[in-house]
């Protein structure tokens, strides 16, 4: 098996580092807290201790602040997809409803909330992609 890192700063969207560790499947893996040490669990039962180079152990100050932006952003994301599902329960309750569409999700509220959510963040979107762009 093969372990693949990622430096979600840097290369979000590619493996920054990918190592061989065994011929077996990889089954477990437990990272140090300081995140420089990570013992890596194979299915024959022989476990591997690794060491992280410090440019992925050690996160600078704007690594952290960039990092922690990110998952606000997708915090809010989720709060936003979470809060069209509940109005579009209520919706359905209010109506009675279409059995088939149970939890699902009304195109153009999302698309007026990912718009606005994108606002928000200043980041250039295509509303109803799902994705960033820019």
């Amino acid at each position: 098996g093969r372990l693949d890192t990622w430096d979600y700063f840097y290369r979000m969207n590619e493996v920054s580092l990918s190592q061989k560790i065994s011929d077996y499947s990889l089954t477990s893996l437990s990272v140090q807290s300081q995140g420089a040490l990570a013992a890596v669990g194979d299915s024959n039962g022989v476990i591997t201790l690794m060491q992280l180079c410090d440019g992925l152990a050690q996160p600078t100050s704007i690594e952290k602040n960039h990092i922690g932006q990110m998952f606000d952003r997708e915090t809010k994301r989720e709060k936003n997809l979470e809060a069209i599902k509940k109005t579009a329960a209520a919706k359905k309750g209010e109506h009675g409803g279409d059995p088939g569409r149970e939890g699902a999700i009304d195109q153009a509220e999302y698309e007026a909330r990912e718009k606005a959510f994108f606002a928000e963040v200043n980041i250039p979107g295509e509303p109803g992609s799902g994705a960033a762009r820019g």
